[in-house]
């Protein structure tokens, strides 16, 4: 699947979360500071372009190289999605780890004693969008406008995710202790975009 090469697209995604974060800091948070709100949507919009690109990056790689056609051969269609899925994902926990560290660094209102809680509803959501991606992404592949198609689909299915995310972010930081309903509700939206992408590509591509 050339995820291997992914990581050499990690210091990519990288150095273009930090490039939108010093915009953003050099336009704004140096003449005035910005919100706790403001700063975690500006957190939650760079994670979501980030996701989109490192998914379509190994989604490309995939196709030059045959790739997952050539793992069909071995692996099913449900076991190869899971395992894709669980990969890319992997990546964008370390890059949402690193992005949180820079937002911390530029932005007043990100407290470095929050970066678990922080690190861990996102990647959460990042599970999500990974595997509508990925998913999505192979109903694109099969069209022949490809790339084009795949942000026209993700984007309405990834608007209530965000905004549940962000609604999660804020009341687990509201509520005193660890706020598990904020958890739970990503950890379903994880749950039922993983199984609903496993059971559309097992319906479509597994009969192929």
């Amino acid at each position: 699947m050339l995820i291997g090469r992914s990581l050499g697209g990690v210091v990519s995604l990288l150095t273009l979360g930090v490039s939108l974060i010093f915009i953003f800091y050099s336009a704004i948070e140096v003449q005035e500071t910005l919100s706790v709100k403001t700063v975690r949507g500006l957190k939650w919009a760079i994670v979501f372009l980030l996701n989109f690109v490192i998914v379509s990056q190994s989604l490309w790689e995939e196709r030059e190289s045959n790739g997952w056609e050539t793992s069909l051969e071995t692996y099913g269609t449900t076991t190869l999605y899971l395992v894709k899925t669980l990969v890319v994902w992997f990546f964008t926990t370390l890059v949402n780890a690193a992005l949180i560290l820079v937002l911390c660094v530029f932005f007043q209102n990100m407290l470095v004693e929050r970066f678990f809680g922080e690190w861990l509803l996102l990647s959460l959501a990042t599970l999500s969008l990974v595997a509508l991606g990925i998913s999505l992404g192979k109903l694109a592949s099969e069209s022949k406008l490809k790339e084009i198609i795949l942000p026209l689909l993700q984007l309405p299915f990834s608007i209530p995710l965000l905004l549940f995310g962000m609604e999660a972010e804020s009341r687990f930081w509201i509520e005193p202790g660890f706020y598990f309903p904020s958890v739970g509700l990503l950890i379903f939206f994880a749950g039922f975009y993983v199984s609903i992408g496993a059971l559309f590509l097992e319906g479509i591509l597994g009969q192929d």
